[in-house]
Protein backbone atom coordinates (compact mmCIF):
# COMPACT_ATOMS: atom_id res chain seq x y z
CA UNK A 1 0.00 0.00 0.00
CA UNK A 2 1.35 3.27 -0.76
CA UNK A 3 2.72 5.27 2.13
CA UNK A 4 0.28 8.27 1.76
CA UNK A 5 -2.32 6.22 1.85
CA UNK A 6 -1.11 4.81 5.63
CA UNK A 7 -1.48 7.74 7.71
CA UNK A 8 -4.95 8.79 8.88
CA UNK A 9 -5.33 12.46 10.09
CA UNK A 10 -7.93 14.29 11.69
CA UNK A 11 -11.00 15.08 9.82
CA UNK A 12 -13.49 18.04 9.53
CA UNK A 13 -16.66 17.18 10.71
CA UNK A 14 -19.51 18.17 8.23
CA UNK A 15 -22.37 17.46 9.61
CA UNK A 16 -25.20 15.72 7.95
CA UNK A 17 -27.29 18.69 6.58
CA UNK A 18 -27.62 18.62 2.70
CA UNK A 19 -28.90 21.64 0.72
CA UNK A 20 -32.70 22.00 -0.87
CA UNK A 21 -33.64 21.91 -4.39
CA UNK A 22 -33.66 25.70 -4.08
CA UNK A 23 -30.65 26.23 -2.95
CA UNK A 24 -29.25 23.90 -5.72
CA UNK A 25 -30.93 25.70 -8.17
CA UNK A 26 -29.13 29.38 -6.80
CA UNK A 27 -26.17 27.94 -6.78
CA UNK A 28 -26.37 26.70 -10.29
CA UNK A 29 -27.32 30.19 -11.23
CA UNK A 30 -24.74 31.93 -9.44
CA UNK A 31 -21.96 29.45 -10.68
CA UNK A 32 -22.82 30.35 -14.54
CA UNK A 33 -23.00 34.11 -14.02
CA UNK A 34 -19.41 33.72 -12.33
CA UNK A 35 -20.41 34.23 -8.53
CA UNK A 36 -18.27 31.79 -6.91
CA UNK A 37 -18.62 31.00 -2.50
CA UNK A 38 -16.60 28.88 -0.88
CA UNK A 39 -14.90 27.98 1.92
CA UNK A 40 -11.39 29.16 4.02
CA UNK A 41 -10.03 27.27 6.88
CA UNK A 42 -9.73 30.04 9.88
CA UNK A 43 -6.96 27.60 11.35
CA UNK A 44 -3.94 25.75 10.28
CA UNK A 45 -4.00 21.82 10.55
CA UNK A 46 -5.63 18.97 9.75
CA UNK A 47 -9.38 18.61 10.52
CA UNK A 48 -9.78 22.62 11.00
CA UNK A 49 -13.28 23.33 12.94
CA UNK A 50 -13.99 26.68 11.69
CA UNK A 51 -14.02 28.38 8.55
CA UNK A 52 -14.45 31.54 6.64
CA UNK A 53 -16.85 32.15 3.79
CA UNK A 54 -15.28 33.86 0.44
CA UNK A 55 -17.57 35.10 -2.18
CA UNK A 56 -15.65 35.96 -5.74
CA UNK A 57 -17.33 37.59 -8.80
CA UNK A 58 -15.70 37.89 -11.66
CA UNK A 59 -11.85 38.54 -10.46
CA UNK A 60 -13.10 40.16 -7.26
CA UNK A 61 -12.75 38.36 -3.64
CA UNK A 62 -14.22 39.45 -0.66
CA UNK A 63 -14.37 37.43 2.70
CA UNK A 64 -17.09 37.33 5.67
CA UNK A 65 -14.89 38.23 8.54
CA UNK A 66 -16.95 35.56 10.64
CA UNK A 67 -15.74 32.66 11.85
CA UNK A 68 -18.20 29.47 11.54
CA UNK A 69 -18.18 25.93 12.43
CA UNK A 70 -17.64 23.57 9.35
CA UNK A 71 -21.76 22.52 9.32
CA UNK A 72 -22.56 26.64 9.66
CA UNK A 73 -20.27 27.46 6.80
CA UNK A 74 -21.87 25.01 4.68
CA UNK A 75 -25.06 26.66 5.79
CA UNK A 76 -24.24 29.93 5.19
CA UNK A 77 -22.63 29.52 1.46
CA UNK A 78 -25.81 28.55 0.47
CA UNK A 79 -27.26 31.29 2.26
CA UNK A 80 -25.03 33.44 0.01
CA UNK A 81 -25.99 31.67 -2.79
CA UNK A 82 -29.60 32.68 -2.75
CA UNK A 83 -29.45 36.49 -1.76
CA UNK A 84 -27.37 36.36 -4.91
CA UNK A 85 -29.98 35.01 -7.36
CA UNK A 86 -32.93 36.50 -5.17
CA UNK A 87 -31.42 39.95 -5.99
CA UNK A 88 -30.33 39.37 -9.43
CA UNK A 89 -32.56 37.20 -11.21
CA UNK A 90 -35.62 38.29 -12.95
CA UNK A 91 -38.98 37.28 -10.90
CA UNK A 92 -41.02 36.83 -14.14
CA UNK A 93 -38.93 34.79 -16.04
CA UNK A 94 -36.04 33.71 -13.61
CA UNK A 95 -33.84 34.58 -15.75
CA UNK A 96 -30.65 37.21 -15.00
CA UNK A 97 -32.20 40.79 -14.78
CA UNK A 98 -29.38 42.23 -17.23
CA UNK A 99 -26.79 42.51 -15.49
CA UNK A 100 -23.64 41.40 -17.62
CA UNK A 101 -21.54 39.09 -16.00
CA UNK A 102 -18.84 40.64 -13.64
CA UNK A 103 -21.12 43.44 -13.14
CA UNK A 104 -22.41 42.40 -9.73
CA UNK A 105 -21.66 43.86 -6.49
CA UNK A 106 -20.85 41.86 -3.53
Amino acid sequence: MAEWRKKKGKKTDWGDWYRSEEEFEAMRWCLKRGIKISVLAAEPGEGPKYFYVEIQIGKKKSVDPSKYLAEDARKQVYKYYLYYYEKHRDPVSGTNSGATKGAFQI
